[in-house]
């Protein structure tokens, strides 16, 4: 799993020292403060991603339940308390998990469970969320239909019958010309810049009078097109002198 930031708020010593001792057990959870106040946690939540805190209900100041309510949706709890009569507050909040001190390790051990497998599951929702949302075109190479997000490809190249499309990893050959590609391609997101190179608008990191950088390649820049291609950077905020 991948590293998880997290905090404590939590004003009793014998309670915060407990759960750091449980945190530390854990490889991928990075302890990057203890508070003893939601006060004195609002600025690392401002400045850092945190990504779980475990807090504790009867604090100084705001209570635990009235800080869940004003933090990032994307920041998940797991409440502490010494009191069960908040445990339904805590389960309307969509906190991961109620624990009531003392902690044991096999009860922290079990919510950071149900934290996990609540991220792993997000993570896949997003993510096939990211690609049904996602252009992409299938393209015919080596007698397979390959399926390429418009947002990975940096440019084509056309070379004789067939047009190369580069990503950032890899190289994809097709038996089409650079015109097909680009009459089937959405407006706006790509761009001709010579006879044989249509490149990705977005992937631009610089240009003069003969080349277009993407990363660290340089492409030619044909005359013909010199004018149009001009046009449309400068017309884009980070292109502007």
């Amino acid at each position: 799993m991948t590293i998880i930031n997290c905090i404590i708020i939590e004003d009793e010593l014998p309670a915060s020292i407990l759960l750091e001792l449980h945190i530390a057990k854990f490889g991928f959870l990075n302890l990057k403060g203890k508070f003893t106040s939601v006060l004195g946690a609002q600025n690392i939540l401002k400045t850092q991603k945190i990504d779980l805190i475990f807090l504790d209900i009867n604090l100084p100041g705001k209570t635990g339940i009235e800080f869940a309510k004003s933090i990032c949706p994307e920041t998940a709890v797991i409440f502490t308390t010494a009191y069960t009569e908040y445990a339904v507050q805590g389960f309307e909040l969509e906190a991961v998990d109620y624990i009531l001190k003392p902690i044991s390790y096999e009860r922290f051990a079990k919510a950071i469970n149900k934290y996990s497998k609540t991220k792993v599951l997000n993570e896949i929702v997003q993510h096939s969320k990211h690609e049904i949302e996602s252009p992409f075109i299938f393209v015919k190479c080596e007698r397979r239909m390959v399926k390429i997000f418009l947002h990975e490809i940096d440019y084509f190249e056309s070379q004789g019958n067939y047009l190369l499309i580069y990503t950032q990893s890899d190289c994809f050959k097709t038996h089409q010309s650079l015109s097909e590609m680009e009459e089937k391609l959405p407006q706006g997101l790509f761009c001709r810049i010579h006879r044989s190179f249509l490149v990705a608008v977005n992937k631009i990191t610089g240009y003069d009078a003969s080349k277009i950088s993407i990363a660290k390649k340089q492409l030619p820049l044909g005359r013909f097109y010199h004018s149009s291609v001009c046009r449309i950077l400068k017309s884009l905020r980070n292109f502007q002198k």
